[in-house]
């Protein structure tokens, strides 16, 4: 994460062809920015990751602190440094309907997550309201201020995407000839630009075996 604010605001301005900022001001274009990390956190939870310990509520629904966009992973409990393993809903359900209204606990042994309700998550056994688990998940990020060194939160190959979307915003709702077509490309560029990443990540992403010694 070390692409300045300015120089990313910089390359934008050049782009719209008004380096002295007469149509499109600084404040204006930093908040499309911000818009921009907004809605690339939606799209891509992943864009910003945050790992903290959650203080869990009494029961089995849980839901993520009000940053949250979506759950990425859960790894362990706070106090006894138990591990912590994903299961699906479905499992849960069909190996014991009556697990909701199991002995609720500390620790959580298992936990599940809908990509229908991504900042909504279950644990097993319930919790009796005193726990807390570390996890990792996609959040919004904290709005640019425009202080001066102030640094894009996301890794560096977000770069381009988010001049994209500045870009986006800019033609689309503050040019005189509001310039709707190239708003459309740049929009079109920024869906794009994290499609292929999504892409990238899938390809590299580790193969790990449905069951033991199956490559």
């Amino acid at each position: 994460m070390t692409v300045s604010v300015d120089t990313l605001l910089d390359s934008v301005s050049s782009t719209l062809l008004d380096v002295a900022r007469r149509t499109w001001g600084r404040n204006l274009l930093l908040g499309y920015l911000n818009e921009g990390l907004r809605a690339t956190v939606f799209l891509k939870p992943d864009a910003y990751p945050v790992q903290t310990f959650i203080p869990l509520v009494s029961g089995i629904a849980q839901s993520l602190p009000s940053d949250g966009v979506a759950v990425i992973n859960a790894t362990d409990n706070e106090v006894s440094g138990r591990g912590i393993s994903q299961t699906d809903l479905a499992l849960l359900q069909e190996e014991n309907r009556f697990w909701p209204a199991a002995t609720r606990e500390v620790d959580v042994e298992n936990y599940a997550a809908d990509p229908r309700t991504p900042r909504l998550f279950y644990v097993f056994p319930p919790n009796d309201g005193t726990g807390s688990i570390r996890m990792t998940y996609g959040a919004v990020p904290p709005a640019l201020t425009g202080s001066s060194g102030e640094v894009l939160p996301m890794p560096d190959s977000y770069q381009n995407a988010m001049i994209n979307f500045t870009l986006a915003k800019a033609y689309g709702m503050n040019s005189k000839k509001q310039d709707l077509a190239k708003s459309a490309a740049y929009l079109n560029d920024w869906r794009a630009s994290l499609g292929l990443k999504a892409q990238a990540q899938v390809a590299v992403a580790p193969k790990v075996a449905e069951s033991p010694g199956v490559k």
